[in-house]
């Protein structure tokens, strides 16, 4: 792997030749895979959530006490049920994905000092800047891209298996599909999954800081200023300022992505879920300033883990 990641700096073995310049996707596509290489939790846990996905529509049963006159017994509910578990699927994979992506940013550089590989890596004709953003692509590009991917392979597999099992008359035929209804609760998904990475950016280049910073404990280092400060602040002057701003930062964007006023399950029965694309409003969260605000601040974070990096080498 060294070797690979030499070859992919420039380095070349020949004595005394110059190095050749490397395209510089082809050193970040490298390091990318040293990140995959040295974090395997970062593919393996959502294989492992697919893997136990699958199962439960293996070997889960399903009882739902439909009336055929009901409404929710119509082919359009079914095609409506078809991309609620659609999403419910996609859901369970973003859940596990932000615990390992923070898991992720909050370790990956203080791990490298704590065993001292930064040593090595600091040896190779890489720069801080270039193996900082590698890190910051694992956790906002590369593993929301793959778990995305993972998800709607998941789903159709899914589907798939409980199509069968219908078929065979040993679960209730529940769901219909729909390959329309597919592709836009697809969509949407993604829609959705680009601005909440935008948005939590900023949170992602943070951990990374206290990554890079933190000589020891870097969970506590992480979470006890964004806990204690907000007591102090109303200890010493009775506000709670720093407490709504920590709250707008977590949950701002989505009222302005109107999610607050979507409907999907109500006494009328149940909406397909690409119908979001509609009901939400992506122009005004991707126009909004506080969303691109949040963008330039992670690359002033970014910035100053690179700084860090470059000169904290300690355990």
């Amino acid at each position: 792997m060294s070797s690979t990641i030499a070859a992919a700096a420039g380095e070349t073995p020949a004595r005394g030749a110059v190095p050749a310049a490397r395209p510089l996707a082809g050193t970040l596509l490298t390091l990318i895979r040293r990140e995959l290489w040295e974090h395997r939790y970062l593919w393996v846990v959502p294989l492992g959530v697919a893997v136990l996905l699958l199962l439960t529509a293996v070997i889960g049963h399903v009882h739902l006490d439909l009336d055929d006159n009901a409404q929710i017994a119509t082919e359009n509910q079914r095609v409506a049920l078809l991309s609620v578990v659609q999403w419910a699927l996609a859901a369970t994979f973003y859940v596990v994905t932000l615990f390992i992506v923070s898991y992720y940013t909050l370790d990956c550089l203080y791990a490298e000092r704590k065993d001292r590989s930064i040593l090595f890596w600091k040896s190779l004709p890489v720069s801080d800047g270039l193996t900082v953003t590698s890190k910051l692509l694992m956790a906002l590009v590369v593993v929301p891209v793959g778990v995305f991917a993972l998800s709607l392979v998941t789903g159709l597999v899914f589907f798939a298996i409980v199509s069968a099992r219908s078929a065979a008359g040993s679960i209730p035929g529940v769901v219909s599909w729909s390959t329309l209804e597919w592709l836009r609760t697809e969509i949407a998904l993604v829609l959705v999954q680009l601005v909440a990475v935008l948005w939590y950016a900023p949170f992602a280049a943070y951990l990374l800081l206290v990554s890079a910073w933190a000589k020891r404990s870097p969970f506590l280092w992480a979470t006890l200023p964004w806990v204690v400060a907000p007591i102090l602040e109303r200890i010493a002057f009775g506000t709670h300022v720093l407490w709504r701003f920590l709250s707008y930062r977590v949950n701002g964007i989505w009222p302005t992505l109107g999610v607050g006023h979507t409907r999907i399950f109500s006494h009328h029965g149940v909406r397909p879920v690409g119908t979001l694309l509609q009901d939400l409003d992506f122009r005004a969260a991707f126009t909004n300033p506080d969303l691109w605000l949040g963008v330039a601040v992670a690359a002033a974070l970014v910035y100053a883990t690179v700084r860090i990096r470059r000169y904290r080498d300690d355990g």
